[in-house]
C-alpha cells in the first residue's frame, strides 16, 4: 500500500467510497430517503472537480481509502480532516490510522499546531475510532442533510504532543 496524492483516475472510486460509506455507515443516523438518493454518478461529477484535495491510500490501482486535509490561519485549530474515508470492505485493517497519522504528519511539517475533525455525533464507530487516535471532545455544532439539521461533534488534537 502506498500513500499518494489522488490523480483524476482516483475520482470514480473515490466517489464509489464514499456512497457506499454513507449507505453503510450513516444508516439508522441519517434520514433512508436522502442515503438511497446517492449515487455514484452524481459524487463522480463532483470528485472529478476535486480529486486534487486528496491523499489517498492505494493498492495497485485501487483506491482502499483517502483524507482530505486543509489548513487554515494561525488561529486554533489551525488545520482539519476535512474527510477520512476508508473502502467499508477494508475497515478494521490499519487504513484508517495511516490515513490519519499521514494528515496529522502532514500538518506538523506546515507548522501546524491544533487539528479539528468533525464527525456525526450519533456516529458511534467514528468517534471511538477519532477517541482512540487521542482526540479530545471540543465543539458540537449542527450540519444540514435533506431536509434536517443533524448534532455533529469534533475533536480537537494537539499537535506538538
Amino acid at each position: 500500500m502506498i500513500i499518494r496524492k489522488a490523480t483524476e483516475e482516483d475520482a470514480r472510486q473515490i466517489a464509489e467510497i464514499v456512497v457506499e460509506d454513507w449507505k453503510n455507515a450513516y444508516r439508522g443516523i441519517i434520514d433512508s430517503d436522502y442515503l438511497d438518493a446517492l449515487n455514484v454518478e452524481e459524487r463522480y461529477q463532483r470528485e472529478k472537480q476535486r480529486y486534487q484535495v486528496y491523499t489517498v491510500a492505494a493498492e495497485d490501482r485501487e483506491v482502499l481509502g483517502f483524507a482530505w486535509n486543509e489548513t487554515a490561519g494561525d488561529e486554533a485549530p489551525d488545520c482539519e480532516i476535512i474527510a477520512l474515508y476508508v473502502r467499508y470492505a477494508k475497515r478494521n485493517n490499519g487504513i484508517g490510522k495511516i490515513l490519519f497519522r499521514n494528515s496529522v504528519e502532514y500538518f506538523r511539517a506546515a507548522g501546524k499546531k491544533k487539528m479539528i475533525i468533525w464527525c456525526l455525533k450519533d456516529n458511534a464507530e467514528a468517534r471511538k475510532f477519532y477517541e482512540k487516535m487521542g482526540g479530545q471532545v471540543y465543539k458540537t455544532g449542527t450540519h444540514p442533510w435533506g431536509n434536517r439539521d443533524y448534532d455533529m461533534i469534533s475533536y480537537l488534537y494537539d499537535l506538538d504532543g
